[in-house]
C-alpha cells in the first residue's frame, strides 16, 4: 500500500504514469507475467527463462568488451589493489541490482526500464515522473546503441585478427560482422529465444580470455613480459590511472541498463537474487580477476590493449579471434533486441503490441536491419568512436547503473506505508558512499574522456579508415605487436 497523494489524480490522468497501478501493493512471492498488454500498451508475453537462463543472460550482457582491457586497468592498480578494487565494486553493483529488483517486484506490471521509472514516481508531480522517466529512457537507449557498435567493430576485429593474413580493412570485415548476426537478430524478440547462444557466448568469453592465458603460461613470463615492465601488489599510483581503473571496473560489471528487460523474461521473478547472487556474479568476478590479474602478471605494468592481443600471431591468435568475434555478436544479438523493442514500439506500436503476424515480423526486422545499418555507419563514421563510447558510458553508466536504481529505491521507501523495506544504518551509508561515488565517476571520467579525445585527436584517422592495426601480420600496420619486433626491426 502506498501512501495517498493530493497528486494521485495528476497520476490517474497521465498517461505515462498508467504502469503504476501495480505498484500499490506488493507482489507476490512469485510475480509471474501475464498474457495481455501493460498500461502502456506494449505486449505482455508469459516469460519463459529459467533462473539458469537468466544468469546466462546477465552474464552475456555484463561481461562484454570490458573484460578484454582488465589486464590494463590492475595495472593501474597493481594486483592486490585491483583484486580488492573489483571485489568490493561488484559487491556493490550486486547490492544496487537487488535494490532495482526489489522495486520491480512491487511493480510487477512495469516491463521496461522507462515504465519502471514511471511507476516508482507514480505518486511524485507530473514534472518529476516525466524528468526521471526521460533521464530513464533516453540515456539508456543511447549507451545500448553505443555499445551495439563498439561490439560490431570488436566482432570486425575478431574477423580480421582470425584472417590476418588476408589484410582485409576493417569495415569490410564490419559488413561481414553485420551479414552474420542479422539471422539471428531478425528471427528473435526475446533475448532467451536462442539458448544455445546464451551458452556458447560464455564459452566464447572463457576462450577470449583463457587461451591467450594459457599461452602466455606456456611461453613463460620471460618471454611475455616486456622489459622495464614490474608487477607489483600495489602499484604506483596516479588520479588518472586510479579513476580510468575504477571506471573499467565499474562499467564493466554493471546490469542495471538492462535488468528490468530481462526481469521480464523471467518465468519467475523472484528467483532473480538467486540468479544473481549465487550464479552470475562469481562467475562474473571470477572472470574478471582471472583476465586482469592474470594478465597483468604476464604483461606487467606495461599492459595495453586487449587481452587476447598480446600474444603473437599464429593458430592460438586465431582461435582466440574466432571466440572474440562469436562473442561480440552474441552480445550485440542480446542488447539489440532491448534497443530494437523499443524502436519499435515507437515507430510502430500497432505491430509491436502483437506476438506475432506477418506483419509484426516484418516490421520487426525493418527495424532490426535499420539499427544494423546506423550502428555500421555510426561505428565507421566517428573516428573516435571507441573513445566516444567511454565517453558516453561516463556520461551516462553512473546515472543508469547506480543514481537512478538508488532514486527509485529510495521513492518507493518514501510512498510505502504497509510492509516498507527495512533499510538498516549500514546500508544507508551504503547508499551514500554508492552515490557519492557514482557522481564522482560521471564528473572526473566525463573530463578523462574528453581530455583522452583531445589528446589522440591528430592519430583517430579518419572515416572509414581501413584500422589495419593489430589484425594484419604487415610491419605498416602490426610493427608493434609481440612476435613482429625482429622482423620489422629496421637497421641503422
Amino acid at each position: 500500500q502506498i501512501a495517498d497523494s493530493p497528486r494521485q489524480g495528476m497520476a490517474a490522468s497521465d498517461p505515462s504514469a498508467q504502469s503504476a497501478a501495480a505498484c500499490e501493493r506488493p507482489a507476490p512471492a512469485v510475480a509471474k507475467p501475464v498474457v495481455g498488454e501493460t498500461a502502456e500498451g506494449r505486449p505482455k508475453v508469459v516469460g519463459r527463462n529459467s533462473t539458469v537462463t537468466t544468469a546466462g543472460i546477465i552474464v552475456a550482457d555484463v561481461v562484454g568488451v570490458g573484460i578484454l582491457g582488465m589486464p590494463m586497468a590492475i595495472a593501474q592498480l597493481g594486483w592486490l589493489l585491483g583484486a580488492l578494487a573489483l571485489t568490493a565494486l561488484l559487491a556493490m553493483n550486486v547490492h544496487i541490482s537487488i535494490l532495482l529488483w526489489r522495486v520491480r517486484m512491487r511493480c510487477p506490471s512495469a516491463r521496461t526500464f522507462g515504465e519502471l521509472a514511471s511507476a516508482a514516481f507514480a505518486r511524485a508531480p507530473a514534472w518529476q515522473r516525466h524528468c526521471v522517466r526521460g533521464l530513464t529512457e533516453g540515456p539508456q537507449l543511447v549507451a545500448i546503441f553505443a555499445v551495439l557498435g563498439l561490439y560490431l567493430i570488436s566482432a570486425a576485429q575478431g574477423l580480421g585478427m582470425m584472417f590476418y593474413d588476408q589484410h582485409v580493412c576493417l569495415p569490410q570485415w564490419a559488413v561481414l560482422a553485420a551479414m552474420l548476426v542479422l539471422p539471428f537478430a531478425g528471427s528473435a524478440r526475446e533475448m532467451g529465444a536462442f539458448k544455445w547462444l546464451i551458452w556458447l557466448n560464455i564459452l566464447t568469453l572463457s576462450g577470449t580470455v583463457f587461451i591467450p592465458l594459457v599461452h602466455m603460461a606456456a611461453a613463460g613470463v620471460e618471454s611475455t613480459r616486456p622489459e622495464g615492465s614490474v608487477v607489483e601488489p600495489i602499484a604506483e599510483l596516479s588520479s588518472a590511472g586510479v579513476l580510468r581503473a575504477l571506471c573499467t571496473f565499474t562499467f564493466g560489471m554493471s546490469s542495471q541498463v538492462m535488468l528490468v528487460e530481462i526481469i521480464d523474461e523471467m518465468a519467475d521473478p523472484a528467483e532473480l537474487p538467486r540468479a544473481y547472487m549465487y550464479v552470475s556474479a562469481p562467475f562474473q568476478l571470477a572472470a574478471f580477476i582471472v583476465a586482469g590479474v592474470g594478465g597483468y602478471y604476464f604483461i606487467g605494468s606495461q599492459a595495453a590493449g586487449i587481452i587476447c592481443q598480446n600474444i603473437p600471431f599464429g593458430p592460438a591468435f586465431r582461435v582466440a579471434a574466432v571466440c572474440l568475434a562469436v562473442h561480440m555478436l552474441v552480445s550485440y544479438f542480446i542488447k539489440g533486441i532491448v534497443f530494437c523493442r523499443a524502436a519499435q514500439f515507437y515507430l510502430d506500436p500497432k505491430s509491436a503490441s502483437d506476438t506475432s503476424g506477418v506483419r509484426m515480423w516484418a516490421s520487426w526486422n525493418g527495424v532490426t536491419v535499420s539499427v544494423l545499418v546506423v550502428a555500421y555507419v555510426t561505428a565507421n563514421l566517428v573516428p573516435f568512436f571507441n573513445d566516444a563510447v567511454e565517453l558516453a558510458g561516463a556520461m551516462f553508466a553512473p546515472l543508469l547503473c547506480w543514481i537512478l536504481p538508488i532514486a527509485f529505491f529510495l521513492r518507493m521507501l518514501f510512498d510505502t506505508v504497509d510492509n516498507k523495506p527495512q533499510v538498516g544504518v549500514a546500508e544507508r551509508a551504503l547508499l551514500c558512499v554508492e552515490v557519492a561515488l557514482a557522481v564522482a565517476l560521471m564528473i572526473f571520467g566525463t573530463a578523462s574522456a574528453l581530455s583522452h579525445i583531445a589528446e589522440e585527436w591528430n592519430s583517430l584517422g579518419y572515416p572509414f579508415a581501413c584500422h589495419c592495426e593489430g589484425i594484419w601480420n604487415t610491419c605498416a600496420c602490426s610493427s608493434e605487436h609481440v612476435g613482429m619486433e625482429e622482423s620489422c626491426a629496421v637497421s641503422p
